[in-house]
């Protein structure tokens, strides 16, 4: 247990978190001299890995080669290289006899992938994500950070890996626990993970949290359908969250039957039904919930609709898409910003990757990004090659469907960053992987209580 609990502490992620750590030692701990002092030397490490989540693999230095996009501040791509680091020695004699308070604190900043290994140490770190005071004090810290989810169905069984971009890290995840008719990842909101099942002509949801390896399927609908379009989200205040549901795919060679809009509140545990349909074809690929409202792109025709939900109203949002758009998604920014992130071309030649805000006083998009173009060049192999492209705050992820490469691109700092290595790609080469936006939590329950 001292060998598993040193490396805990080596994991601890910010210096804010040991700061914290460090006034709870002075008021508990009777050696606090001693506790201050190996607490000190882990700061002095810390502070020498800005922007770099630690666990037991060495953190990393990056090169950096800046570009300067033609309208717009200087922007810089970022490699990973290698680096070394020192490890801490810490005095098993000060760690084993801390209060299991602080320990819980300790724990609590840690990265959710650790809990995965902690777990096995002993039978109260296996139990402790079911006591009440840890998970109310996990809901008063902050999320891990923006994550990039894959996962792939092999058989009955979900393979997952999660790249975390404070980390700059892939991990393998446990096997994820759903249903084995569960045949599709389709959202994902607050550390949840939304499956459907298609059973008969009409589909079956599952709600999953994949750190607590917990499940459960969520009542059906008023209307039973093969889904056209779903999204999540969650109430960050209240930790309930929402499921919209509208349209039907079943048989009429993928067009929106005339539904009602239905939503689900996991408060309530059942579904409310709206006489509202949408207008347009939906995609829940390209939808984002911002400011109370389910933005979403249209296709024939081509434009913005919006859901009001707490009117349960469809509406059409009158702005022009940008010229030249060939396809693209929308991603919930900062400060209740939307975002539109797209790739334009003129006869799909001269291509290029862009990022507008939307102006709701002017009903206009307003540029505020580009990817440099030799590093679209690099990315995108081919001009008709697809991508995905998933986000949430300043933190938007690029997937090449083709060749499975990555990007992720930082808002506020403007930096662009390149990843691969995904673990699951050299288990089963060829295999089509399903990519999604993750914010691991280990305090939401699938079961509201």
């Amino acid at each position: 247990m001292l060998f598993s609990f040193q490396g805990l502490v080596n994991a601890a992620d910010s210096s804010a978190s040991i700061c914290e750590v460090q006034m709870s030692i002075q008021k508990t701990s009777k050696s606090s001299e001693r506790i201050v002092k190996a607490m000190e030397e882990i700061d002095s490490q810390a502070s020498l890995q800005c922007d770099s989540v630690r666990g037991s693999i060495p953190p990393k230095l990056f090169r950096r080669l800046k570009t300067k996009p033609r309208g717009f501040a200087e922007e810089t791509i970022v490699s990973p290289g290698c680096s070394s680091s020192k490890e801490v020695e810490l005095e098993s004699s000060v760690w084993r006899n801390l209060p299991e308070e602080l320990v819980d604190r300790i724990m609590a900043w840690l990265p959710p992938i650790f809990f995965i290994r902690l777990q096995g140490v002993c039978k109260r770190w296996r139990d402790i994500l079911n006591e009440h005071g840890f998970l109310r004090l996990l809901s008063q810290l902050p999320t891990h950070g923006p994550c990039f989810l894959i996962t792939q169905k092999n058989g009955d069984i979900w393979h997952s890996a999660m790249y975390s971009h404070p980390m700059r890290q892939w991990h393998s995840l446990p096997l994820i626990s759903t249903p084995k008719k569960a045949h599709s990842l389709i959202a994902s909101a607050g550390g949840l993970l939304c499956f459907s099942a298609l059973v008969g002509r009409h589909d079956e949801l599952f709600i999953c949290n994949p750190f607590r390896r917990e499940y459960r399927q969520v009542p059906d609908m008023h209307h039973k359908r093969q889904l056209g379009f779903v999204n999540m989200f969650m109430d960050t205040k209240s930790r309930s969250y929402r499921i919209v549901a509208a349209g039907d795919y079943s048989y009429l060679g993928g067009n929106n039957r005339a539904f009602p809009t239905e939503v689900y509140d996991s408060k309530s545990n059942s579904w409310a039904i709206y006489d509202s349909v949408p207008v347009g074809i939906l995609h829940s690929s390209k939808s984002a919930f911002c400011n109370g409202r389910l933005y979403c792109l249209t296709s024939y025709p081509c434009g913005l609709v919006a859901f009001d939900v707490d009117r349960g109203l469809w509406e059409s949002v009158p702005v022009r898409m940008p010229h030249s758009l060939l396809d693209a998604f929308l991603v919930a920014g900062e400060y209740g910003c939307l975002l539109l992130v797209g790739r334009t071309g003129l006869y799909s030649v001269h291509q290029s990757m862009r990022i507008w805000e939307l102006n709701l006083q002017k009903m206009d998009w307003t540029e505020v990004g580009k990817m440099p173009h030799i590093l679209f060049n690099g990315w995108l192999k081919s001009i008709a090659e697809s991508f995905q492209c998933f986000g949430n705050g300043n933190c938007i992820f690029f997937a090449a469907q083709k060749y499975q490469k990555w990007l992720v691109y930082d808002l506020m700092k403007k930096c662009w960053y390149s990843f691969g290595g995904c673990p699951l790609i050299s288990g089963s080469p060829g295999k089509s992987l399903k990519g999604i936006f993750f914010e691991p939590r280990l305090d939401t329950l699938v079961h509201q209580q």
